[in-house]
């Protein structure tokens, strides 16, 4: 098969270029979770002929209209570097190196534009890598069992902690299960690829032993069946069955811990609300939360920027309200929440930040998930599937706290956001 025929661009020209693109954007997802450095690499390789096109691909969206569909998702891709200029210079307090997760966001926009003028099929890129990115990511737990070991027993690779990683591997193995479904009529054989896909990311994420992304998981087919009720209604008692088989098999054959740990954590909530534990896993989760929360109040304009709160924990504010641990734990591992940790990064920026980030392309791909052409509806679906998980997942971990998690995000939107504007129709005349 050559590269032409993966059906990846709608447009293709230069023959070096498009070879180039394709093979940029695969390498993109499967390297994600098994390769260090390959997604901020591979963002930065895209952005090289994405700025050399950005006159033709610039002159394409205004005359065809279709800023008037992207612009939210520009402006909420844009606003975590604003949100960090406007409160460093609230609080004079310069540090470029808090431009660096921000930043590859922003420069998914003339990636973004690319994508369009190219005319990108970006889900089925996903389709065609996240199986076998959940493959790779399952052939390096076997090859370096260390990294399971340090982790006392949990999945993760030597960059990716288990929370990121149960996050993450949620979110590829969600990809696979809404491609078990398409428009036409798939072949076996490609069925059961993204079955195997989607089991053996169930695996991965069980193993984890990520709570968060344990929750997130049930939210994701709420909205598999909702756009595939009609396809899959007589294979759904035989669907669910295999899906109750398969989590109890796993968990009693390869783990041990995530019965104890899904119900450990309401036991350690009902201990933090009456005070006998504060210093569970979850405890500590809750006490932060709060410490934040009062943080936020003390400066909710330009917020602390990198842990500068972490010279206000000794303050008499928190001695009735945060044990020595969570004080500790806030100061040296951060917030464990997306939203609260661009609040007291950056205030109340900060804070409108995050929920652009989510919900701006969230609208977008919920007004195009029914849509009567399938490559907008597939790719606004997955779209859904994505912000959904990493909503869910945000609460209790920082999803963009690292620079290939943020560039990762960079060009799911940005892929997934071209995808619609690119195939919706245009009454305007389209620019060859």
């Amino acid at each position: 098969m050559t590269l032409r025929q993966l059906n990846l661009l709608g447009r293709p020209e230069n023959k070096w270029l498009d070879s180039y693109l394709i093979l940029v954007l695969l390498a993109s997802i499967l390297g994600f979770l098994s390769i260090k450095g390959m997604t901020n690499t591979c963002l930065f390789l895209l952005l090289i002929p994405s700025l050399f096109y950005i006159k033709k691909s610039t002159t394409l969206l205004i005359q065809t209209n279709r800023l008037n569909i992207i612009w939210p998702t520009l402006l909420a891709l844009s606003l975590p570097v604003i949100a960090i200029f406007l409160s460093q210079l609230g609080r004079q307090d310069w540090l470029i190196r808090a431009y660096d997760g921000p930043s590859r966001m922003l420069f998914s926009i003339p990636i973004l534009f690319f994508f369009i003028y190219k005319k990108v099929n970006f889900s089925h890129l996903l389709a065609l890598t996240s199986p076998l990115a959940l493959w790779a990511i399952a052939l390096s737990l076997f090859l370096h069992p260390e990294v399971v070991a340090n982790e006392l027993g949990r999945y993760a690779t030597a960059f990716v902690r288990p929370n990121a990683f149960g996050t993450y591997t949620t979110v590829l193995t969600s990809f696979c299960l809404f491609h078990l479904t398409t428009p036409s009529k798939p072949s076996l054989i490609w069925r059961l690829y993204q079955a195997s896909g989607f089991l053996i990311g169930l695996t991965l994420v069980i193993g984890s032993g990520t709570r968060g992304a344990w929750l997130a998981i049930p939210f994701i087919l709420i909205i598999w069946l909702v756009f595939n009720f009609r396809t899959i209604r007589h294979y759904l008692p035989w669907l669910l069955i295999l899906l109750i088989t398969f989590y109890f098999i796993s968990s009693a054959g390869f783990f041990t811990y995530p019965g104890n740990r899904s119900s450990s954590g309401f036991y350690e909530i009902i201990n933090w609300l009456n005070h006998s534990n504060v210093d569970s896993p979850t405890g500590l989760r809750l006490s932060i939360w709060k410490i934040s929360w009062q943080l936020f109040l003390h400066n909710p304009l330009f917020g602390y920027g990198n842990k500068g709160y972490a010279a206000f924990l000794n303050e008499p504010w928190f001695s009735s309200t945060a044990s020595e641990a969570a004080k500790g734990t806030l100061a040296c591992c951060g917030t464990h929440n997306e939203l609260l940790a661009n609040t007291l990064r950056s205030g109340i920026t900060g804070t409108l930040s995050v929920f652009f980030l989510f919900f701006a392309p969230f609208f977008l791909f919920a007004k195009n998930a029914k849509h009567k052409t399938p490559d907008i509806a597939k790719a606004a679906q997955l779209g859904l599937a994505y912000i959904t998980c990493l909503v869910i997942c945000s609460i209790s971990i920082e999803v963009f706290n690292l620079k290939y998690l943020s560039s990762f995000y960079g060009l799911i939107i940005a892929g997934l956001t071209a995808q619609i504007a690119g195939e919706h129709s245009i009454k305007n005349k389209f620019v060859s």
